[in-house]
């Protein structure tokens, strides 16, 4: 009797255990970067890796992502650290924060902004010594067949043009990142644009893309939001 008590109880135990851990994921590199309460940016703040939390000053945490799990439709980051059922929703429909101090309708949920440093002008910013790659984010725009650029901040970065594929920045093309379609603006039937980073190595001198090593999406919102760049009539 006792044996067939026991393997009932694991039997539960396992059900209630294995459905969480099949849905974990890393953070998606949409959410992660530097957020905090109300994007006031000069006080505490917390970071979010693929599988890290780090509030500033403190020690990094393990964590996981869950998609799809709140009540909202979002997905959310968790601690993996035993007992601790705090929680970040990311809202990637409006590229922002909800933590949960006390898990899912235990609580008020606290709104939590990007911080300026992660934005796409900002991030934009940041260059790299000659000869190594650089991080241009802003709008990754595919308006016909063959053309391709980043708008940024500072200018547009040429990628490769129609009927040049052997031309200046079409190295690496096959390097630039899919995007969801729902964070693409289809403009001209397949063709269009969309929000991005993406890691170039450029010649300062005349400033042209001479090959690209990289890159990431990042929510519609992020460039919508970022006054420095033109307005996507202006695409």
């Amino acid at each position: 009797m006792r044996l067939t008590l026991l393997a009932a109880s694991l039997a539960i135990a396992s059900s209630l255990v294995a459905p969480a851990s099949a849905a974990e994921t890393k953070v998606p590199a949409a959410a992660q970067g530097t957020w905090a309460e109300a994007g006031r940016c000069g006080g505490s703040t917390v970071t979010f890796t693929a599988k890290t939390l780090q509030y500033k000053g403190q020690q990094a945490q393990a964590v996981f992502f869950a998609p799809k799990e709140s009540s909202r439709g979002y997905g959310a980051i968790h601690y993996r650290q035993e007992g601790n059922v705090d929680n970040f929703e990311y809202a990637d429909d409006k590229d922002q924060m909800l933590y949960n101090p006390e898990g899912f309708g235990m609580g008020k949920s606290v709104l939590y902004k990007r911080c300026a440093g992660a934005s796409a002008s900002t991030a934009s910013g940041n260059k790299s010594a000659a000869g190594q790659a650089e991080n241009r984010c802003g709008w990754l725009v595919n308006p016909t067949p063959g053309n391709w650029w980043l708008v940024d901040k500072d200018a547009m970065w040429v990628f490769a043009t129609q009927g040049n594929a052997e031309g200046a920045g079409a190295a690496g093309m096959d390097k630039l990142p899919d995007f969801d379609p729902t964070q693409y603006v289809n403009s001209n039937g397949n063709y269009g644009y969309g929000c991005a980073c993406v890691k170039l190595i450029t010649d300062p001198t005349t400033k042209t893309v001479k090959s690209i090593t990289g890159g990431k999406t990042l929510p519609l919102a992020t460039c919508r939001k970022d006054k420095s760049l033109p307005a996507e009539s202006k695409l």
